[in-house]
């Protein structure tokens, strides 16, 4: 009798202290891109959930401004190679 009550309540202590169903299987993660700010010739780099492949073209947007985000091949080259918005 007290082994099937000792089983359901670490069955349960364990379904509770789990958190993976909160956390998405197919989520993506960030990429770090790159934003023309504060000039043109700048490369500040930022997270976007973006890719190289296809779709519309990434943005970055923070305190009401959006800028176009760009990926670089290394950190001496320019920041100017397109990346893609991720589709749902």
């Amino acid at each position: 009798m007290v082994l099937p009550v000792a089983a359901f309540a670490l069955a349960s202590a364990g379904a509770v202290s789990t958190s993976d169903s909160t956390v998405s299987k197919t989520a993506k993660p960030l990429i770090t891109a790159y934003i023309h700010d504060p000039l043109e010739s700048s490369c500040k780099a930022v997270s976007v959930n973006c890719n190289t492949i296809s779709g519309p073209t990434c943005t970055y947007s923070v305190g009401g401004n959006t800028w176009t985000a760009y990926r670089r091949l290394s950190d001496q080259s320019p920041c100017t190679l397109p990346l893609f918005m991720d589709q749902p």
